[in-house]
């Protein structure tokens, strides 16, 4: 019916079977099989022919130009909309901490990566505190924080082990540690109340880039991921009260299938092991 009725128009504008095939990239006897389609469904001669041939629409013709143009109108808006939902993404909101940013979400992102072309993946990075509280929240899909942390509103699960190493020059009265609400910074408490007291001067940092940029150059030290050494970063291990899991958290209720399928295939496809 759509061809019909556009057919219908370009021929009442143009006043012309020859021009409206032009227009369409058709044939006149397409045109004319088209136009004498559309009279037989509307049960009314559209277009006479002139004295010189001249095509001459109807009042049926012109009653029916302005409905013809609403229907054509209305089948793009339409046709829009379809479109428009079949190549919408589905979003995929994820927060993470500031070391499972470094270390863990790399190895996530493998997991959906071949599912990249239908998502809409936003990735941010917060405190492990702000994480938890905004997949509770269901602000975020899915969240990847250091300790655990527990509510009624969400689901947490273990991802991967991890090891903290007090790393830097530990002559230094200088320790570096991160901001109130960080993972790592309920391990950097509890290693502070049996740190050596030559750690006078505490220096509060909001990114684990920067500390380990302040202990390669020796100016403190801290405790860090075993996996952010490197070979310029001297070390010692604090012991098995020093292993930590980093953990995955989603929203307990989470309806979406899609969401639902993300988060058991991230939650069957990683392994507990060390960096």
């Amino acid at each position: 019916m759509f061809s019909l009725f556009e057919t219908f128009i370009v021929v009442y504008e143009t006043k012309s079977f020859t021009l409206a095939g032009k227009y369409l990239f058709i044939s006149q006897p397409t045109v004319t099989v088209r136009i004498k389609k559309l009279e037989e469904e509307l049960k009314s001669t559209l277009f006479l022919r002139g004295k010189h041939q001249e095509i001459i629409p109807t009042e049926a013709a012109i009653l029916f130009y302005p409905k013809a143009i609403a229907y054509l109108k209305k089948w793009e808006e339409d046709q829009a909309e379809v479109q428009k939902k079949s190549l919408a993404k589905h979003p995929f909101k994820i927060g993470v901490s500031h070391s499972a940013a470094l270390s863990i979400m790399p190895r996530i992102f493998k997991v959906f990566e071949d599912e990249l072309e239908h998502l809409d993946v936003e990735i941010n990075m917060y405190d492990s505190e702000k994480v938890f509280e905004l997949v509770a929240n269901h602000d975020l899909h899915f969240g990847i924080i250091e300790r655990l942390l527990i509510s009624d509103q969400t689901e947490t699960f273990p991802l991967f082990l991890d090891e903290l190493v007090l790393a830097g020059n530990t002559d230094s009265e200088t320790f570096f540690t991160r901001e109130s609400g960080s993972g790592i910074g309920y391990y950097i408490k509890r290693y502070l109340k049996s740190a050596p007291s030559a750690q006078r001067n505490i220096v509060r940092m909001n990114s684990n880039e920067m500390i380990i940029s302040h202990i390669k150059a020796g100016l403190g030290s801290s405790l860090i991921s075993k996996s952010f050494l490197t070979d310029d970063i001297p070390y010692q291990e604090l012991g098995s009260n020093y292993h930590r899991e980093f953990l995955g958290v989603s929203f307990d209720e989470e309806k979406d299938p899609v969401i639902q399928k993300l988060i058991s295939k991230i939650k069957k496809e990683t392994e507990i092991h060390y960096y």
